[in-house]
């Protein structure tokens, strides 16, 4: 959203738990951290107890805000505005941290002299087509020099250039405004402004946590973009101590989004084919989905990998790799619109699985009567959920708005098993994945979420294996085999487990050849060589020299008091701070910051979090070096040039830190990808 959006990626927080050991300050919003989050709020208190800030804004007194330092309250659902205010106090009282923000965002980049901001505009940013009900986008784009290269003020004073537009846009969000709509008191709020932006900057770091309290509310994406606004602006993002945490609760809800339960998503953050863009091809998907001048540029390996996993044998160059098999969206399919869509007739079945509708979601009482409008549900949970129950026992059944024997929506109740009876894998905080083993059978008649899934696609395809209709040909084509040698023998089917531990081989990615285990995803092909689920995940099952058939990194168990980089597998590449080149400096030395932190954990052994490494008198090569997987091409000095023309990393220089974005910067005012303004 110009003015308003901020990206440096796509998924996951940009720091990991025990990192918020090493904050100067903590902001802890949306969350009451303390109760819903214990084990790593024990990392807050580590860091208070070293001398950190700890500041908790919310609408509630909890168990968090006795343990915070500030306790900052505001009035639910106005978080917006004290957001937007502390990225004005921060601009305004020039606390922003000058280097970082000059050097490794597209604060000094100049917008079309076209744009205009919603002040100018009635509320609406310039290009809004009112019949359409859509933005074109042209105004927002980014000026550029004759080689074609963005035209950048690194005085941050041209009043096109990206800092300035921010700068008027948020000029509204004074503490007068905080005081008035939020109902925070002034002194409150300068209080959390200067321990925020105190304790940010070459010398100190501070963090963010957020949890349901923001991403449940219809503007939880705003929130969080301002918020990450907010951390470029203080050069906490990629640095240890600092970056932004989002709080998973629940199992594997970080993993549901990375193996993409969310319509608009394919596994590894890909966009899901849709009928609404050019997309009729893959050689139109990849043409429109790929990012040329970034790491995205790797995106036609990472989609043909993920065909072959999927398809198999039956993918092929001739058929594009199944991509016809894949459904296209038509439209916005995300949870309420499809409940509507329910209402309406035209949705006729639904599985629930570890989720409740009935009760869990905005407008209850629309879901509940649109899962009587179904011909079949079906709920899979450890108890009777008011999912399963809602033809008997709803509020609107109590109240006669429905009756038991007029609803014909057949509900099958199947009991599933809990985490300790089955094998598998948790992604939460920190994208940290970590393995689970079985402890005890579940009981009765209970199975694994496994099981259900594996035998129901096992089912359809026998069901399916003799027709000749052609939409019946991607369960046809689908490559279905999860069982290991042990069980394929079992008599009876249905008693077999499937192998939680192939599944995570195929998400990691093979060579489909020999089928040995790919290292990394910068071994993916889009030749149709490499299979691979989810090519974040690529390295969790990677091969070493002791294990070439690979080894579940998931299960490692090694920690230490810094990154405990062996510790379970931090996607990607085991990499626990997101765009960590920031935590050096424009010529690739760490921040003081950084320096101070690497003396006290290594005893000096490492300069610093990541850092540049010159070539050595022995003629080794400089490297970018340090405790954690540089997330920057491992060779690439800060002194390089972006190379006019390239693609890839090529196209960025050796100062740029965000590989996912086309400038490599982290953008504070967003170009292309934001549609709705």
């Amino acid at each position: 959203m110009p003015g308003l959006g901020t990206s440096f990626g796509r998924g996951g927080a940009t720091t990991f738990a025990a990192d918020l050991a090493n904050s100067d300050s903590i902001l802890i919003m949306g969350s009451n951290m303390a109760e819903c989050h214990p084990v790593a709020f024990r990392w807050v208190i580590d860091a208070k107890n070293a001398g950190a800030k700890v500041i908790h804004a919310d609408p509630r007194f909890t168990r968090t805000s006795a343990m915070a330092d500030i306790y900052v309250p505001l009035r639910a659902g106005t978080d917006i505005v004290v957001l937007g205010a502390l990225i004005r106090y921060v601009i305004e009282n020039e606390k922003y941290f000058r280097s970082y923000v000059a050097n490794f965002t597209n604060a000094g980049t100049l917008i079309s002299p076209d744009f205009r901001d919603t002040d100018d505009l009635a509320g609406l940013f310039s290009g809004f087509d009112a019949d359409a009900k859509r933005y074109d986008t042209a105004s927002w784009q980014y000026q550029k020099d004759a080689a074609g290269q963005p035209i950048v003020d690194m005085t941050l004073q041209h009043p096109q250039c990206v800092f300035q537009i921010l700068r008027r846009h948020f000029s509204r969000y004074t503490p007068e405004m905080v005081e008035q709509v939020c109902g925070t008191p002034r002194a409150t709020f300068l209080k959390m402004a200067e321990a925020l932006s105190d304790n940010s900057g070459p010398d100190r770091t501070s963090a963010i946590c957020y949890a349901v309290g923001w991403t449940q509310h219809t503007t939880g994406v705003q929130m969080i973009r301002a918020s990450a606004i907010l951390q470029l602006l203080l050069g906490n993002i990629g640095r240890p101590g600092g970056g932004i945490l989002a709080l998973r609760g629940h199992a594997t809800i970080q993993g549901s989004t990375d193996i993409a339960t969310l319509y608009n998503l394919l596994p590894g953050y890909l966009a899901a084919p849709s009928a609404l863009r050019n997309h009729d091809s893959l050689r139109d998907y990849i043409a429109t989905e790929t990012l040329p001048t970034s790491y995205w540029v790797h995106f036609p390996k990472f989609i043909v990998s993920l065909l072959k996993a999927w398809f198999g044998a039956a993918a092929t160059p001739e058929n594009d790799f199944g991509y016809d098999w894949l459904p296209k969206t038509v439209g916005d399919h995300s949870h309420l619109p499809m409940f509507v869509a329910m209402s309406q007739g035209e949705i006729k079945g639904l599985l629930a699985m570890g989720q409740n509708p009935a009760v869990g979601g905005q407008n209850a009482s629309l879901q509940r009567k649109a899962l009587a409008k179904l011909d079949w549900l079906v709920v899979r949970d450890l108890y009777e959920t008011e999912t399963a129950s809602f033809w008997r026992d709803s509020p609107e059944v109590a109240r006669g708005e429905l009756r038991p024997t007029e609803i014909d929506t057949e509900v099958f109740f199947l009991p599933a098993a809990a985490a300790a009876e089955m094998d598998g894998s948790f992604t939460n905080t920190s994208r940290l994945v970590q393995w689970h083993d079985k402890a005890a059978d579940p009981p009765g008649d209970a199975r694994s979420d496994v099981w259900f899934t594996v035998h129901l696609g096992r089912l359809l395809k026998e069901m399916y294996a003799t027709s000749d209709r052609a939409q019946d040909q991607p369960i046809q084509a689908l490559d279905w085999n999860f069982f290991d040698s042990a069980t394929s023998a079992a008599r009876d089917p249905l008693s077999r487990e499937p192998s939680a531990e192939m599944i995570l081989r195929e998400i990691n990615g093979f060579t489909v050849n020999d089928g040995r285990p790919v290292a990394s995803f910068s071994e993916l092909k889009d030749d149709g060589s490499t299979a691979c689920g989810a090519w974040v995940y690529t390295g969790i099952d990677a091969p070493d020299s002791e294990h070439p058939l690979g080894r579940n990194r998931a299960a490692n168990r090694q920690g230490d008091d810094w990154v405990s980089s062996g510790w379970g597998f931090s996607w990607p590449a085991n990499r626990r701070i997101l765009y960590n080149r920031a935590s050096a400096d424009p010529v690739g030395q760490p921040w003081p910051k950084e320096a101070r932190l690497a003396r006290a954990k290594t005893n000096g052994q490492h300069a610093g979090y990541v850092y540049w490494t010159a070539a050595d008198a022995s003629g080794g090569t400089g490297r970018w070096a340090g405790v954690d997987i540089p997330d920057f091409p491992a060779t690439k000095p800060p002194t390089a040039a972006t190379i006019p023309g390239a693609t890839g990393m090529d196209a960025h220089d050796g100062r740029s830190p965000f590989v996912m974005k086309a400038d490599g910067k982290g953008w504070l005012f967003v170009p292309v990808g934001l549609v709705d303004g």
